[in-house]
């Protein structure tokens, strides 16, 4: 009677694992590039965001100031945000606040304190960025900011927030 139990278990943890690897366990993230799960957004129309990253759970705000969001308010995973460009809707901004988010010279993202992720920057994308504002907190505003080092249009912010812990958003001049 032990047996037959036996194989019905192992038999539900073999169907079980398969499903579970199609989850996904975060999102990755190219801070070089600013590419999302290999995808580019910045640049793309709600449309073409939409298709990179699949259908969001929230739409926000009126058609000036247009944002898509991956997971819930307000501890979303992924906000984009669009301007008016070309007579079309354009991603200008991709913010992080839920993990893991992750980079592949970083690691995850969202895990490491707002201080680590500025010296880690600094460290592994130095060519790539600088530091234009040093990590700092003023009255309940805790943020850092990098610029491109040479010809290149991605721009980091970065913070904490005290409920969230550490954000992260990656954006280009509209």
């Amino acid at each position: 009677m032990k047996r037959p139990l036996l194989l019905v278990v192992l038999a539900a943890l073999v169907l079980a694992v398969p499903a579970a690897q199609g989850i996904p366990a975060g999102h990755t993230v190219d801070l070089a590039t600013g590419r999302v799960d290999g995808e580019r957004i910045l640049g793309r129309t709600v449309a073409g965001v939409t298709a990179a990253l699949g259908r969001p759970d929230l739409r926000l705000g009126p058609h000036t100031r247009y944002r898509l969001g991956w997971g819930e308010r307000p501890n979303f995973s992924i906000e984009v945000s669009f301007h008016q460009r070309g007579g079309r809707q354009r991603a200008w901004s991709i913010a992080f606040e839920q993990g893991p988010i992750r980079d592949r010279k970083l690691g995850d993202l969202l895990a490491r304190s707002s201080p680590s992720l500025q010296a880690g920057i600094l460290a592994r994308y130095g060519t790539t960025f600088k530091l234009l504002r040093p990590y700092a907190c003023t009255t309940g505003n805790c943020v850092g900011e990098f610029a491109p080092r040479h010809r290149g249009l991605l721009h980091l912010t970065f913070g904490s927030h005290h409920r969230l812990g550490t954000w992260l958003t990656l954006w280009q001049n509209p």
